[in-house]
Order: structure tokens, then C-alpha cells, then sequence
């Protein structure tokens, strides 16, 4: 999956084919979950890319699929928020993002009671594609400390 196409879907969720109308609410939860998804899918693409190289290689085509599967959502999250001092502020500003797009994500999917604006639902969409954006310019040997991070985390001593 391609966390570019998944962006792009969530920001097709918060259109209408009327003007003047608003996107209906399961739209806008599902825009939100969405966007989400295009987060856990760069993670993980950036995790296989660091650690196994190219996906169609034969030689790393195999590893690269484990690993990419290999990413457990609430084990990341918890990872990548221990230890922020760690890493710059742009992958900080992912991890951040990431553990509030995934609570977010959680709402939309299973809380009856929650609403979301129209402009709200923007700005998380936003949020997340500038997260993203920011984390794929970093540098490579940063990524690979973040995929190691994202994967297995600080073991209690």
C-alpha cells in the first residue's frame, strides 16, 4: 500500500458531490482511520526498506515482507514514544503524530459517541501527510534506528 494513495483516499472521504453539503459522518470517520493508515503503512514500508532492502529482490524480497508484516500497531506506538530524546525533531513530530492519529483512529472506529468536524478532519489529514513527508526526507540510518525502535523497543532492565 502506498501511504500517498491512502492520503489521497481520505482526503476523497471529506468531498461531496453536492456543494454546499457536508460529508456525511461515517465518511469523515473513515477519513480519519484512513489517514491512520497511510501513517502504519509508511512506517512499516520505511522499516522493511531500511532493514531488508529492495522488496522485489530475490534475495531480500522474503525478509522485507516479515518485516513489513512484522509491525504491531500498539506495540509501535508504545516503542517509538519511549526514548524520544533519541531521535530529531521531525521524527519526533512523526512518532507524536502517529500516537495521536492512532487514538484518533481508535475513536472514529469504535466510538458511537464521538463526532468529527469537516475542518477537523482536514487538519488530522494534513497533520499526517506532513508527518510522513517529513519522516521519508529523513535520513536513512535515523529511519533504521526508528524501525529497530518501532519493532522491539527498550526491554525493562
Amino acid at each position: 500500500m502506498r501511504w500517498q494513495d491512502l492520503i489521497a483516499t481520505a482526503r476523497l472521504l471529506t468531498t461531496t458531490p453536492h456543494p454546499n453539503t457536508q460529508p456525511l459522518q461515517d465518511s469523515l470517520r473513515r477519513a480519519i482511520s484512513t489517514a491512520y493508515y497511510a501513517m502504519f503503512h509508511a512506517l512499516a514500508s520505511s522499516n522493511a526498506d531500511c532493514l531488508a532492502g529492495a522488496p522485489h529482490d530475490p534475495l531480500t524480497g522474503h525478509a522485507w515482507s516479515r518485516i513489513y508484516r512484522g509491525l504491531n500497531h500498539s506495540a509501535a506506538k508504545r516503542n517509538l514514544l519511549q526514548d524520544q530524546g533519541l531521535f530529531s525533531s521531525v521524527i519526533r513530530q512523526f512518532t507524536e503524530t502517529f500516537a495521536q492519529m492512532q487514538d484518533l483512529r481508535h475513536s472514529a472506529d469504535y466510538d458511537p459517541n464521538r463526532t468529527f468536524t469537516l475542518p477537523e478532519t482536514l487538519d488530522w489529514i494534513d497533520r499526517a501527510a506532513s508527518a510522513i513527508e517529513g519522516f521519508m526526507q529523513t535520513d536513512a540510518d535515523e529511519r533504521k534506528i526508528v524501525a529497530i525502535q518501532s519493532l522491539i523497543g527498550r526491554r525493562a532492565n
